[in-house]
């Protein structure tokens, strides 16, 4: 059986590095399927993504991918252990032999290393010892875990992806190899402008300024297109959106809400009610405890009622494909996975799992109404994968 290679992103927006690590598949691999498994409308940093999740998915398709199956929400919007294990397991459920992914300042056997350290019996008891002091974040707990069993935190956000992902495939007995790809350019939290940008300064350039930089030639037109279309988010509107929906919730429901430690919900609801509209909000949305992005993520959860969200998901649905990955598709359909490619396939999936197609299409409709260009919100469900 040929390779296939799985690759969990959120091409938001798809840019030159991202190019680079498919031209790698290729090089290393030129008769493997590449298969993108990608966040819907909402990525991990607790916000809507910049483009509709089918014009990425088309772009995905230009720039080399075979197959692109979208992660749902609230899994493409949950922290990164979330995140990895969901990704991994769609990987598993369509035959993927290998997982790409970047890594950013450590190599692949120190990440390897850091994550069997983190399944180990010595750090389970040095974190539930950390997180007895209610004074520090989880994220800090671990650091304070990790460094009384000799091991160190990755200070790179794709880093961690990168032990969560090796940690997943571990903790889950799954056959996939892992492939992880040095990233060139900038750093993930660099904003400068450079040939390789990164997402955050491609995304910042674009809403500040118009610009669209770091993008592959080959598909700056269609970039162009879907922009003129208005296909893209308004972030303004987005801000002001959740600030508005933060000042009418109770605490309460803040503090009920997946992923909420005690006072966070209180926290958040304090900062909106002192902010004068949401890029004000967004601004002041910063805690020495609580990363920025995990209080956007508790935003998302209390405005979709998220309570829960378990570690596994069951389910992918189709954005696009080409005739390599219809095989693919084919394949795993035939092993009993459950590819969402139209609204009657719900039927097929469990309670829990119907639940969550039915929140991501709510997502997507919410999302429709904050482009640019807004769209019929009744059309969410109805949109078709894009077959080439």
């Amino acid at each position: 059986m040929p390779d296939i290679v799985g690759i969990i992103c959120e091409y938001n927006p798809f840019h030159k590095g991202h190019k680079y690590q498919i031209d790698c598949i290729k090089n290393q691999m030129p008769d493997a399927s590449v298969v993108a498994i990608m966040s819907g409308n909402v990525v991990q940093r607790g916000e809507f993504a910049m483009l509709d999740k089918r014009a990425r998915a088309k772009i995905a398709l230009d720039m080399g991918v075979d197959l692109v199956l979208e992660m749902p929400y609230p899994y493409s919007g949950s922290c990164a252990e979330i995140f990895a294990n969901a990704g991994v397991d769609i990987a598993n459920n369509i035959g993927c032999t290998h997982l790409c992914f970047g890594i950013e300042e450590l190599n692949a056997e120190e990440i390897n290393k850091i994550a069997e350290r983190i399944n180990s019996a010595d750090f389970e008891a040095e974190i539930k010892k950390a997180i007895e002091d209610k004074s520090v974040s989880y994220i800090v707990a671990k650091e304070i875990a990790l460094s009384a069993i000799n091991c160190s935190m990755p200070k790179s956000s794709n880093d961690m992806l990168a032990v969560e992902y090796m940690r997943a495939i571990k903790n889950k007995g799954y056959d996939i190899e892992c492939l992880p790809i040095k990233r060139i350019g900038a750093r993930y939290t660099d904003l400068n402008e450079c040939e390789i940008m990164s997402a955050g300064a491609i995304r910042k350039a674009f809403y500040e300024e118009g610009k669209l930089n770091s993008i592959p030639n080959e598909i700056v037109e269609l970039y162009n297109k879907e922009i003129a279309n208005g296909i893209v988010l308004n972030q303004n509107e987005f801000f002001d959106f959740i600030h508005r929906q933060v000042v009418l919730l109770d605490a309460q429901t803040l503090e009920e809400s997946f992923d909420c430690a005690y006072g966070m919900g209180h926290y958040v609801k304090e900062v909106a009610k002192k902010s004068k509209g949401g890029n004000d909000f967004v601004n002041k949305l910063t805690s020495k405890r609580y990363t920025t992005a995990r209080l956007k993520r508790l935003i998302m959860y209390s405005i979709f009622g998220v309570k829960a969200v378990e570690k596994s998901i069951d389910f992918a649905v189709l954005l696009a494909t080409n005739k390599k990955g219809k095989a693919i598709v084919s394949s795993a359909k035939k092993n009993g996975f459950v590819i969402v490619t139209k609204h009657s396939d719900a039927k097929k999936l469990d309670p829990v799992s119907k639940k969550t197609l039915d929140l991501d299409f709510f997502v997507d409709e919410l999302f429709n109404t904050l482009l640019k260009n807004k769209q019929k919100t009744e059309l969410a469900y109805k949109k078709k994968p894009i077959i080439e």
